[in-house]
């Protein structure tokens, strides 16, 4: 059955970076307009196909197109040119805006019952205000509502404020997709697409033991009382065969699991890049347990394109970066098998070792990857692990001088 779509659309500023913002002022209102438009048209719009309605909330919460509006591709068009609209407000009334769909959205306004499957998509550029909703028996209400609920961050403000509280609004941990800038709007539309397939929704997260297995004798120092800040970037493209992407997770699961984990010890996150590049919620500094990061690893699905964004990906860490940390280092560790970068990410990765004291590691997971890339990408030979040993990669990690 063809997905309901109900979109919440922020009317405000939406800060991309510190020095430009995207909104939907008369200057800049065509990226977001054209980000909805390109969506819809990628849709079947019928009343037995898909259907959108659409939300802003500002000051106040406005329906922009109901879901009879959003009927005809025709008719979501036009309410999408003419009615979505900028109300010149730094207000983010995110609860109002949950009211109103929690009233609107229903057999009256044309809601489907039945096989049809119901995805909520929240997209926010800033930290809301107004009422709390997480926590709240109005969100409750929503995640019951609906048979997936995802959210977007849209801009670096989103990336530094709501960090903690998107993957709250959201009923599975890989739900939640920043995005930092406008060229990344058609990742997000495409992400949207793949979850508002029937039958696509990651299930609960299977419990994670909470005991860190006994480290391998061959690494030299304790792991469990070491306090670092590991940014886990693992490439998802089609370049891995099939078992070397489950070998790979693996890999990463067996160097992640004998750390101890938390915010008084060692914190992990995690970004997957590919076509596009991801970050994923993993409560990085946020009360983070083993769970959190050793499930989001082994939850981790392959892409069926070539693509390798690792430049967007090393940007999408910079919030956590920026932030301050009682970590002794911040150590990076990017898994792949393919070296293909749409934009090279040498100049970024020495940006960030620069200004952040980041300490890059890579293990050439595949032949498919240049090995002389990856040296030149972290800085020497001894960063990076040769695809022939790529069996102890945990241990070899583990010993490295940057975390021991």
């Amino acid at each position: 059955m063809a997905p309901t779509l109900v979109f919440l659309f922020l009317t405000v500023l939406i800060g991309t970076s510190s020095a430009s913002h995207i909104c939907l002022e008369a200057s800049c209102s065509s990226f977001i307009r054209n980000f909805l438009l390109q969506f819809v048209t990628s849709l079947t719009i019928s009343p037995l196909d898909s259907q959108v309605a659409i939300y802003a909330y500002g000051t106040t919460a406005q329906t922009v197109a109901s879901l009879n509006d959003g009927s005809t591709l025709s008719g979501l068009q036009a309410k999408i040119n003419k009615t979505l609209k900028y109300q010149g407000s730094s207000e983010r009334n995110l609860f109002q805006a949950f009211s109103k769909i929690q009233v609107e959205v229903s057999s009256s306004t044309g809601l489907r019952v039945a096989d049809y499957k119901k995805v909520i998509v929240v997209i926010s550029g800033d930290s809301w205000t107004g009422n709390n909703v997480i926590g709240s028996p109005l969100l409750t209400q929503i995640q019951q509502k609906f048979n997936v609920v995802l959210s977007v961050g849209f801009g670096s403000k989103a990336l530094a404020n709501l960090n903690p509280q998107l993957p709250q609004l959201t009923n599975a941990p890989t739900n939640t997709f920043f995005a930092l800038t406008v060229d990344q709007l058609a990742y997000v539309s495409a992400w949207i697409s793949s979850y508002s397939c029937p039958g696509v929704q990651v299930p609960t997260a299977i419990p994670v033991s909470t005991a860190a297995p006994t480290q391998s004798p061959s690494v030299t120092c304790s792991l469990a009382t070491l306090k670092y800040d590991v940014y886990l970037i693992v490439d998802v493209s089609n370049k891995a065969s099939d078992t070397d992407f489950t070998a790979m997770k693996v890999a990463i699961h067996d160097f992640v699991a004998p750390f101890t984990i938390g915010d008084t010890a060692n914190s992990f996150a995690l970004v997957t890049t590919g076509i596009d590049s991801q970050l994923f919620y993993t409560a990085f500094h946020n009360g983070q347990s083993r769970s959190d990061i050793l499930s989001a690893v082994d939850g981790l699905l392959q892409d069926d394109e070539p693509g390798q964004t690792l430049n967007m990906a090393l940007n999408a860490i910079q919030g956590y970066l920026m932030k301050p940390s009682s970590a002794s280092k911040k150590n990076l560790v990017y898994f792949t098998s393919n070296t293909n970068w749409d934009v090279s990410p040498t100049s970024t990765m020495n940006s960030l070792k620069n200004k952040f004291s980041l300490s890059p590691l890579a293990v050439q997971w595949g032949s498919t990857a240049s090995s002389s890339d990856l040296i030149s990408l972290v800085g020497g030979s001894d960063c990076v692990d040769n695809v022939s040993d790529k069996a102890s990669s945990p241990q070899w990690l583990q010993n490295k001088n940057n975390f021991c």
